[in-house]
C-alpha cells in the first residue's frame, strides 16, 4: 500500500543521506523557521567503520559558520592529540622508505587543539545531540526522484518515492548519500560521463582497529600523539587515535598498479616490511586483523551541483580521495556556505537562487580540492628513483595553502552577493 506524506505551509526541504554533509547541513538549514527540514538515512542505523578523522582548519573554521553545536558534537566525542588546546598540530607526511626515509616533506592542516575522531563516532554526536529525534527518518532508502510543474507558490516541486512504498513531496531536495549517489544521477543524467564513481589511480584502502594499550606496545610514541603519514613507492599507512583515546585505527592506502591485489589473499604485509621501522610497527598491528579493505572512489568534475530544485553536496557531489585529508571538511564547507546562503532565503521563489549561489561558489574550490588530493596521492606513492625532495615539498606547501588557508567568510560573501545577483534578476 503506498503512503503519500501530504505538504504543509513551511517549505519542506529533504536531506538524504545521513552522513557528516547531511548531519551539519540538517543541523544548518534548521536555523531558518521558514524551513521544515527533514533527514533520511537508508540504513537503519550509523555502522561503526571505516576510517579516522582529524580534521583540518578549514573543517574548524567551517563548524563555526553552520552552528555552534557542531563543534561541541565533535569535542565531546573527539581524542586529543596533545595535552593542551592551544598547542598548535598538523598532519606530518614523511618519507617512509629509501634513502630519504625519515624526512619530513609536509605538514597539512595545522591547527589548535588538534584532535582525531572515528567519523561515525562523530555523527552519532551529532544525531544525538544536536539534530532533534523527530527530524531523523532512518531505513528510509530513497528510490526515485522526479520534479513536477508548479502551479503555484505552494505547489512543492520535488516527489521522492522510497522503498518502503511511502511517497513524500518537498520544495527542495539535498543529495548527500556518498559516492554512488542517485541524487547524483538524476542531476547528471545516467548517461554523463562523470556520473559514476572513478579509481583512476587503483587506490585501495586497508584499515584495522586495535585496542590502544596494545598500539602502545609496538607503535613508536610519537605516531600515536601526533598524526604521521608515511609514503612509500607502493602507498601510504598513518594511525591516530579514535574512541577518545581508547582505540587506535590503522589505514593503509595502497596502489593496485604498484602492488597487485589478490582478492583471494588480501593484505600482504610482506610488501611493507621493506619500508623504514616506523612502518613495519603500524604493519605488524595492520596484519593481525586486516577487517576492512575497500576502494578508494572520487569523481571527475560534475558541471553543475544541481538541477531545478534537487541539489548535492559532500561525496555525492565531489568525493575525494583520503590523501589530502579534506573530504570531510569540503563537505562542511558546503554546509556552512548552504547554511549561510538559505538564511537569506524567505520565499520559496528565493531556492532557486539560493541553489545557483551555491554552486557557483562551492563548485571551483571542492572540484580544486579533488584535483589536489589526486595529485598528493601520486607524489605519496612515487618510487624512490622518481622523488624529488624539494619539488614534493613546493607542491604539497601550495596544495595545503589552498586546500586549509581558505577564507571562510570571503566565501560567504561571494555566495550571498551571487544569491542577492539572482534574487534582483
Amino acid at each position: 500500500m503506498i503512503e503519500e506524506v501530504v505538504h504543509n505551509s513551511k517549505l519542506r526541504v529533504a536531506v538524504i543521506g545521513a552522513g557528516i554533509a547531511g548531519c551539519c547541513l540538517t543541523i544548518g538549514l534548521s536555523q531558518n523557521p521558514l524551513l521544515d527540514i527533514h533527514l533520511y538515512e537508508a540504513y537503519p542505523k550509523v555502522e561503526v567503520r571505516g576510517a579516522g578523522l582529524a580534521f583540518h582548519g578549514n573543517a574548524i573554521k567551517a563548524m563555526d559558520l553552520v552552528s555552534p553545536g557542531i563543534k561541541k558534537a565533535y569535542f565531546k566525542k573527539s581524542h586529543f592529540m596533545a595535552n593542551e588546546q592551544d598547542i598548535e598540530m598538523a598532519t606530518q607526511i614523511i618519507v617512509g622508505s629509501g634513502a630519504h626515509a625519515g624526512t619530513l616533506i609536509a605538514e597539512l592542516g595545522r591547527a589548535k587543539g588538534r584532535r582525531t575522531v572515528h567519523r561515525a563516532h562523530f555523527i552519532q554526536g551529532l544525531l544525538e545531540d544536536v539534530i532533534p529525534e523527530d527530524r531523523v527518518h532512518f531505513d528510509k532508502r530513497m528510490v526515485s526522484i522526479s520534479e513536477i510543474e508548479a502551479t503555484d507558490a505552494n505547489t512543492p516541486r520535488v516527489v521522492v518515492t522510497f522503498a518502503d512504498g511511502t511517497v513524500e513531496k518537498f520544495d527542495a531536495l539535498f543529495g548527500s548519500e556518498g559516492v554512488k549517489s542517485p541524487t547524483r544521477r538524476f542531476i547528471l543524467g545516467t548517461d554523463h560521463p562523470a556520473v559514476n564513481a572513478v579509481n583512476h589511480a587503483g587506490w585501495r584502502c586497508f584499515n584495522s582497529l586495535v585496542p590502544m594499550e596494545k598500539a602502545r606496545r609496538v607503535v613508536p610514541r610519537e605516531s600515536i600523539e601526533k598524526v604521521r603519514m608515511f609514503c612509500t613507492p607502493l602507498g601510504y599507512i598513518n594511525g591516530l587515535p579514535v574512541d577518545l583515546g581508547r582505540t587506535y585505527s590503522i589505514s593503509c592506502y595502497q596502489r593496485d598498479d604498484k602492488a597487485p591485489y589478490d582478492e583471494k589473499s588480501g593484505f600482504d604485509a610482506r610488501e611493507w616490511k621493506r619500508f623504514s621501522p616506523e612502518v613495519t610497527s603500524l604493519v605488524a598491528l595492520l596484519e593481525r586483523d586486516p577487517r576492512e579493505d575497500w576502494k578508494i572512489q572520487d569523481h571527475d568534475h560534475a558541471p553543475t551541483y544541481y538541477r531545478g530544485r534537487v541539489a548535492m553536496l559532500g561525496d555525492a557531489a565531489h568525493a575525494t580521495g583520503p590523501h589530502a585529508g579534506n573530504g570531510a571538511a569540503q563537505a562542511i564547507e558546503d554546509a556552512a556556505i548552504l547554511t549561510q546562503v538559505f538564511a537569506h532565503v524567505e520565499a520559496e521563489s528565493h531556492i532557486d537562487a539560493a541553489l545557483k549561489a551555491f554552486d557557483e561558489v562551492r563548485r571551483p574550490r571542492s572540484q580544486r580540492v579533488v584535483e589536489i588530493t589526486r595529485q598528493f596521492g601520486r607524489l605519496y606513492s612515487q618510487g624512490e628513483e622518481e622523488r624529488d625532495i624539494e619539488d614534493m615539498k613546493r607542491q604539497m606547501k601550495e596544495g595545503g595553502m589552498y586546500t586549509n588557508g581558505v577564507n571562510m567568510d570571503a566565501q560567504v560573501q561571494a555566495a550571498i552577493l551571487a544569491f542577492e545577483r539572482a534574487t534582483a534578476a
